[in-house]
C-alpha cells in the first residue's frame, strides 16, 4: 500500500510560507487537531519564530502586508493538501474533504526578542472514523506521522467523549487535551485514538464548558512550557473557538476590557490577540478605543443596549 508521508501535513506549509520570510530560528510549533462529535477536525498549525535582525523584521512585515503574495502561497498550499487527500482517500478508502484554508500572521515583542507568528488553520471533514458512538483516528497517518524537535502535537476531543485508548501513549493529558513532544516518529497508522461519547446528561453544544475548559487547559499548556522556555511566557492553546472565547470573556467584564487583560484571561499570545481582534473589529462586532494610553476593547452589541 501507498505510504502516506503524514509530516508533510506541517512541512508543506512552513515550506511555502518561509520561502518568503527570512532565515529563522524556530521556537515552538504546536499542531493542533480539534475533533467534533462527526469526526470532522480544525487543524491549527502556530509557528512561533525568532526575527533576530531588522532585516528579518522588515521582510516579515512586507510579507505580513502582502495580501497577493500569502493568497498566492495559499492556493498553492491547498494544491498540495489536495493531492495529498486524494493518496489518503485513497489508501483508507474514506471519503474526506478539506476546505476554509486561512493564513494569520502578526509579531509579538517581548523583553528580550521580536517573534513572527504564523497561524495555519483547515477544516478536514471526516477526518476521524466516527461510528457507533466511537471517534478512531489513525487510519489517515498511513505511513506514520513525524514531529520533529521544537514541535507539540495536540489532539483534543470533545468535552462530552472520555479517552479509550491512545497510541502510543501521550507525554501529557490535559481533561480531552492529549500532547505528544518532539522529536517522535509515529508507526504506521498512528498516534492512534478511540474516544467515546459519555453517557451524560449535559447536552452537547453549550458553550459554558468548552469556553471554561479552554481557559484551564490553555493554563496547562502555559505551564507545561515554561518548563522548556522559562525566560518566556509562552502560552500555545488549542483553537476551542478562539473568537468566541474572547467575546465571551470582554461580555462577562461589562462589554469592555483592556486589550492587555486578554492574554491572561484566554491563555492567547498578544500575537494570537491581535490577530484574532482584527478579525472581530472587520466583522463589526468588537470596536477599539483608547483609554489614556491603552486600548480598550468594546462589544458593538453593548452599544447598542
Amino acid at each position: 500500500m501507498t505510504r502516506i508521508p503524514g509530516a508533510c501535513l506541517v512541512g508543506v506549509v512552513l515550506m511555502l510560507l518561509m520561502s518568503n520570510v527570512a532565515t529563522y530560528s524556530s521556537e515552538i510549533t504546536t499542531i493542533t487537531i480539534l475533533l467534533d462529535s462527526a469526526g470532522s477536525a480544525l487543524w491549527t498549525v502556530e509557528d512561533r519564530f525568532i526575527l533576530a535582525t531588522e532585516e528579518e523584521e522588515e521582510l516579515f512585515e512586507e510579507f505580513q502586508k502582502d495580501e497577493a503574495l500569502k493568497e498566492e502561497k495559499l492556493n498553492e498550499f491547498k494544491e498540495k493538501m489536495s493531492m495529498l487527500l486524494e493518496r489518503i482517500k485513497y489508501a483508507t478508502k474514506r471519503s474526506m474533504n478539506m476546505s476554509n484554508f486561512e493564513i494569520f500572521m502578526g509579531k509579538e515583542v517581548s523583553v528580550t526578542n521580536t517573534y513572527g507568528v504564523i497561524l495555519f488553520r483547515f477544516t478536514w471533514d471526516e477526518f476521524a472514523v466516527a461510528q457507533d458512538g466511537q471517534l478512531i483516528v489513525g487510519d489517515v497517518f498511513e505511513g506514520g506521522y513525524y514531529i520533529s524537535m521544537n514541535e507539540l502535537l495536540v489532539v483534543q476531543f470533545p468535552e462530552s467523549y472520555r479517552l479509550v485508548t491512545a497510541t502510543p501513549s501521550p507525554d501529557h493529558q490535559k481533561e480531552t487535551m492529549l500532547i505528544w513532544e518532539g522529536p517522535m516518529n509515529f508507526a504506521d497508522g498512528h498516534p492512534a485514538v478511540v474516544v467515546e461519547k459519555q453517557r451524560s446528561s449535559i447536552a452537547d453544544g453549550k458553550w459554558l464548558i468548552p469556553v471554561l475548559a479552554a481557559i484551564l487547559l490553555s493554563v496547562g499548556i502555559m505551564a507545561l512550557r515554561s518548563r522548556k522556555h522559562p525566560a518566556e511566557s509562552v502560552t500555545y492553546s488549542p483553537y476551542v473557538d478562539d473568537r468566541k472565547l474572547i467575546i465571551d470573556v470582554v461580555r462577562q467584564h461589562g462589554g469592555k476590557i483592556p486589550q492587555k487583560e486578554l492574554p491572561d484571561l484566554t491563555g492567547f499570545s498578544k500575537a494570537k490577540i491581535s490577530i484574532l481582534l482584527k478579525e472581530l473589529k472587520k466583522e463589526g462586532i468588537i470596536r477599539k478605543t483608547f483609554r489614556g494610553r491603552e486600548n480598550e476593547i468594546v462589544l458593538v452589541d453593548r452599544e447598542s443596549d
